[in-house]
């Protein structure tokens, strides 16, 4: 896949039937959520986890989501999600 900035960190996701709303495909607040999982695994990735932020007395904090939802995501799918660090 390509991504839009250099040296992401990418996780893989597999859209769950709790994913899922009436409309049957994954529901818009559900991205928000797989964005926070993937954003701790490259905090964790990178050896900040929450008692080393603890310890620092410091944390990462989101700024600013902009989600582009390209597509429907349906149950069983199998999802790639990327997240850098900017600045």
């Amino acid at each position: 896949m390509s991504w839009d900035l250099p040296t992401p960190f990418v996780i893989d996701l597999q859209v769950g039937a709790d994913d899922i709303d009436g409309l049957g495909h994954a529901n818009n607040a559900v991205y928000v959520s797989w964005l926070e999982r993937c954003a701790w695994r490259h905090s964790q990735h990178l050896g900040l986890d929450l008692a080393e932020y603890r310890r620092l007395d410091r944390a990462m904090a989101v700024l600013r989501h902009e989600i582009d939802y390209l597509a429907s995501a349906y149950e069983g799918e199998e999802l790639q999600m990327a997240t850098w660090i900017v600045e």
